[in-house]
């Protein structure tokens, strides 16, 4: 069973909302490792628990040294890729128009057609930044959908009113004004995010 509370939004300023909004929000429990090595023995009794267990330990350490190394890891369900984890770049900026090259660059008449022609220089005096990202594909979330979990309200929970901080960016990670839990690919999911130390 899969429990989600409805959240009561009092506006986030960062995104430009001021009225009061409803949303619905997963709760959910983490499992611990030993608990999905058991789960996945139980699907392949030829894999030994302590096997499976020492295989995730080194889990997270394998992936970020292939993802530096420019790979992108993709978990497979018979030949559908279910899950895919990547070194996600963006400038620091995120994006940069022609106001931006202009103030960059200090040239109040650079065109676009200029901006364009030295993008590389441009984008060299922002930098980029790297964040290790998961992309749960369509596929993933039709199983979820297949398995045809129950839902069921566990309450109704209001937000304070999220104000801008800083001048750039909302309070929290998820001001309740979005969807929670999508990707950027709109298909149903993104990153994945502990919801607490919780153990079945």
């Amino acid at each position: 069973m899969i429990e989600y509370n409805l959240q009561i939004n009092n506006g986030n300023e960062a995104f430009g909302v001021t009225g009061k909004t409803i949303t619905a929000n997963e709760v959910v429990k983490t499992i611990s490792v030993d608990f999905l090595a058991e789960e996945l023995h139980h699907a392949n009794e030829l894999i030994p628990k302590s096997v499976i267990k020492e295989v995730l330990s080194h889990f997270a350490e394998v992936s970020v040294r292939l993802m530096a190394e420019g790979f992108a890891i993709q978990f497979l369900n018979g030949q559908d890729v279910v899950l895919r984890l990547y070194p996600d770049i963006h400038l620091k900026c995120q994006s940069i128009n022609l106001t931006k090259a202009r103030e960059l660059l200090n040239e109040p008449t650079l065109t676009e057609e200029q901006m364009v022609e030295r993008a590389g220089e441009i984008a060299d005096k922002v930098g980029v930044s790297v964040r290790a990202y998961a992309e749960v594909q369509r596929t993933f979330t039709q199983m979820l959908q297949d398995a045809k979990p129950s839902i069921q309200r566990k309450g109704i929970v209001e937000k304070a009113y999220v104000e801008r901080v800083n001048g750039d960016g909302t309070g929290d990670d998820n001001g309740g004004d979005q969807p929670a839990g999508g990707g950027d690919d709109n298909q149903g999911g993104g990153s994945a995010a502990s919801q607490g130390g919780l153990e079945p």
